[in-house]
């Protein structure tokens, strides 16, 4: 079975060992960001799954709504939000395989060419492209989930108008005084226990696109460094050809002493 799928991203002995390379190479500042960068990835895996139970709790508080076309359509804008969290869910996975990847890759170059490979391995363009698009996709789930929870606040604002209304209603046909409507109380009732985790889950998710944004934040770093040891030192040859090439030309031997030669 694959290991970057069954077993934490943190947990894995590749990186451990990664980490452990930059460490004794003195790369402790590119092994702090990998270690940032790793964390922020296995952190987002667990709120993921808390996201995602906190969705399932919503259609579960859904199902209580008696009124099917008020269900239906909250259903479906719950139903919306959860296929864009398994979206950027399927990101994430897909990043750290790619991360696992590109950190087996480095260490074995590093085996056959020196400790200088260390980085070279890892796709820094790629792993930023994929983070960049995960955030969109979080972005994304806050705006619908946000949107909502505007939109059950108004369904239950509603709702109490006409349940205060029809109140009222009673009270004229029965010949008493009506009563000034009051304010909903957006904590009781049905639709607040709906919009309850929704809230949780958009509180999450904004906290993952900020964990993203560290995490751009390491590779950004980690890329600048990687392209730092990039950068080419002369080979020795390459050296001596321009130590010659500096060299003053030889001056051809005067007439006297091609003659004291010739004797």
């Amino acid at each position: 079975m694959n290991e970057t799928l069954t077993v934490p991203i943190g947990e894995q002995e590749h990186l451990k060992e990664f980490f452990r390379a930059l460490n004794e190479n003195g790369q402790k500042q590119e092994a702090a960001d990998f270690s940032s960068l790793v964390a922020q990835l296995g952190q987002m895996e667990k709120q993921y799954a808390a996201v995602l139970s906190e969705l399932k709790t919503v259609q579960g508080q859904l199902d209580r709504i008696q009124d099917k076309g008020i269900r239906a359509a909250l259903k479906k804008g719950v139903t919306a939000i959860q296929n864009k969290v398994e979206q950027a869910k399927e990101q994430l996975g897909q990043i750290r395989a790619d991360l696992s990847q590109s950190v087996k890759q480095a260490l074995s170059d590093a085996r056959q060419q020196g400790i200088s490979a260390l980085q070279k391995a890892v796709d820094f363009i790629g792993l930023k492209a994929a983070l960049t698009d995960m955030q969109g996709s979080l972005h994304a789930s806050v705006s619908r989930t946000q949107k909502s929870i505007d939109r059950i606040n108004a369904v239950g604002s509603e709702l109490h108008a006409l349940n205060e209304h029809t109140k009222n209603l009673g009270r004229v046909l029965t010949g008493r005084e009506t009563k000034e409507l009051t304010a909903r109380n957006e904590d009781k009732g049905v639709l607040a226990a709906v919009a309850k985790p929704l809230k949780q889950s958009k509180s999450i998710m904004e906290g993952m696109e900020r964990g993203v944004t560290r995490a751009l934040q390491s590779v950004g770093r980690l890329e600048q460094a990687a392209a730092k040891g990039r950068e080419e030192k002369p080979s020795v040859r390459a050296e001596l050809k321009t130590a010659k090439q500096k060299e003053p030309p030889k001056k051809p031997p005067t007439p006297q002493k091609l003659k004291e030669a010739s004797l």
